[in-house]
């Protein structure tokens, strides 16, 4: 079989496993800080793009208008042929 180890060599095992499973979650921890901060940054992003938008609209009417007229010719989305009023 295989040698007995003595009690410094076990403890010294014990202790390398216990470290592996300390940087497994500190890989974890990390991986959820990054994300978190991505959600910041997306969530900024997003409301300076809707800022944008409102601007564009604010400087140009003709394109608030233009997105009226739009949707009054397309409607609100696609329409089967079976559902289309008589």
């Amino acid at each position: 079989m295989s040698e007995d180890l003595d009690r410094y060599e076990l403890r010294a095992r014990q202790l390398r496993i216990l470290a592996g499973l300390h940087r497994k979650r500190a890989a974890e921890l990390d991986l959820a800080a990054e994300a978190a901060l991505a959600t910041r940054s997306m969530r900024r992003f997003a409301e300076l793009l809707t800022e944008a938008e409102l601007r564009d609209l604010a400087e140009h009417p003709d394109l608030a208008e233009l997105n009226v007229q739009l949707d009054g010719f397309y409607g609100a989305g696609p329409v089967r042929p079976d559902e289309e009023p008589t």
